[in-house]
């Protein structure tokens, strides 16, 4: 009798083994698939962000040489401030640790010369995540220039 319930035990044990087994393969691949779907979603948003602070500066850049004086001399540091985090910025090292912190730096200078130039993100069309509005570029700029205290932004037209 004892040898009937032993091996329906380790018949149970074996199918038990079998199914973990089953299951890290399955999970794997499944992770595998996910992650690289995940990775492919943030390393597009983050690429997104980067390019439209790169072409921010370059249009700001333009709007100085088309315009001289228009951008004041202290948001001109942070726009060079920007270009400096933009040329350091690892685009093809996904895993260096200063990504996050230069891209930390960017948004904080985007921010600081947006609002030098009575803009806001919302009004200006940003595509970045970290706008409070998401942007959809359809603002108007006369708004964020009551919420200045009444200063008129810089013509951005060319």
């Amino acid at each position: 009798m004892d040898d009937l319930f032993d091996s329906a035990i380790e018949l149970e044990q074996s199918h038990i083994q079998q199914g973990a087994r089953d299951g890290k393969r399955d999970g794997m691949r499944t992770g595998l698939a996910e992650g690289r779907a995940l990775g492919l979603q943030k390393g597009y948003e983050i690429g997104m962000e980067v390019g439209h602070y790169a072409g921010c500066v370059r249009m700001w850049r333009a709007l100085q040489q088309q315009q001289p004086g228009s951008i004041p001399t202290k948001l001109e540091r942070s726009i060079a401030a920007m270009e400096e985090c933009l040329l350091q910025y690892p685009l093809y090292k996904p895993q260096d640790e200063e990504l996050h912190e230069l891209l930390e730096q960017l948004r904080g200078k985007y921010k600081t010369v947006l609002a030098g130039l009575g803009l806001s993100a919302a009004d200006y069309g940003s595509s970045s995540s970290s706008s409070a509005a998401g942007g959809s570029g359809s603002g108007s700029s006369s708004g964020a220039a009551a919420a200045s205290g009444g200063q008129q932004p810089v013509s951005l037209a060319f």
